[in-house]
């Protein structure tokens, strides 16, 4: 286990590292520290940069092999968490806050556990109250299985025609951005030429765009299958897999590059606060606007008041989104 902590909380976490470790002796913090409880002691950093600590801590983690990461450190913002989050991908790391913490950080806490005697927020769990977080699995899991049955054809059919049309895989594959920035492979139907990310320099550069997204009309890397199945929105399909695996809902924020979201600035990083969806508020709403603020108005509106009936909403008005085919390009 690593904690991350700081003079202010050094009592809390001294008397939480002893009943760990069995102990009784005194501990002195520096004013950061990074704790392995499962064998030794790390790494003391004072004076510590606030803007290098995302990249200090993301070098410490992506370094060892604990589990468990609890941040107890007033100093550690949420720019930082997703930050950490994001650079720490090939690692399996349970992330944890101290609810005082997260309500101060992130927002109000909706849903605690106890890692010994001590209250934290998931991290990797979308902060909802627990019934309410179980009814929107229980309904991602059914749509998805309905879905699977009703969209069938299409799942056979359409491997067929992007194999007969154009050279490269069936499943285009690319790491998202999920839940508070916890990268994950997101999966589509193939709508693009096969060395699409590759060609991308050659129509637009990441680094000097205005606002931290992009999607142009008439883009010719896009094969003539694609234009159809992008119109439709039948190259999304496949995400199914990724709700069935718990890396999305079918109703929220769209999942994005992981590219793009490290240039978000601390406003367009609160969509990282509920888990991506197939669909959402901002998807049917912003359907074909190249705007990131007017993007994420949507989806803060829906981060505020996500509840059942608000994605039972979403999911009927993106039917008639979707049949209309508007904004689609």
């Amino acid at each position: 286990m690593i904690i991350v902590t700081d003079r202010g909380y050094e009592k809390e976490i001294q008397e939480t590292i002893l009943k760990f470790q069995g102990g009784n002796g005194k501990i002195t913090l520096p004013h950061i520290l990074f704790y392995n409880l499962d064998t030794e002691y790390l790494m003391e950093n004072p004076p510590y940069q606030q803007s290098n600590l995302s990249k200090q801590l993301s070098t410490i983690l992506n370094g060892n092999n604990s589990e468990i990461v609890i941040f107890a450190s007033p100093h550690i913002t949420y720019d930082i968490i997703t930050d950490v989050m994001l650079n720490c991908s090939e690692k399996s790391y349970k992330f944890n806050m101290l609810k005082h913490l997260h309500e101060k950080t992130v927002g109000k806490v909706r849903r605690t556990n106890k890692i010994g005697d001590i209250c934290v927020v998931n991290l990797l769990k979308e902060n909802l109250p627990v019934a309410s977080r179980w009814i929107k699995r229980c309904m991602d899991i059914f749509l998805s299985i309905t879905a699977f049955i009703l969209f069938s054809p299409l799942l056979i059919i359409v491997p067929f025609l992007i194999k007969l049309t154009s050279k490269g895989p069936i499943i285009y594959t690319q790491i998202r951005a999920g839940l508070n920035g916890r990268p994950f492979k997101l999966y589509k139907f193939r709508t693009m030429v096969s060395d699409a990310d590759k060609i991308l320099h050659n129509y637009i550069d990441i680094n000097k765009l205005k606002e931290p997204v992009y999607k142009f009309r008439n883009d010719k890397r896009v094969t003539p299958l694609g234009k159809v199945l992008r119109k439709m929105s039948i190259d999304e399909l496949p995400q199914i897999l990724n709700v069935l695996k718990g890396d999305m809902s079918w109703v929220g924020p769209r999942p994005e590059n992981v590219k793009l979201v490290k240039r978000y600035n601390g406003v367009f990083k609160t969509r990282l606060m509920a888990k991506p969806g197939i669909t959402g508020l901002q998807q049917i709403k912003c359907r074909g606007i190249n705007s990131m603020t007017e993007r994420i108005k949507y989806d803060k509106q829906y981060i505020g008041e996500q509840s059942t009936w608000l994605d039972l909403k979403i999911l009927f008005q993106t039917i008639k989104v979707v049949l209309s085919g508007e904004g689609a390009w």
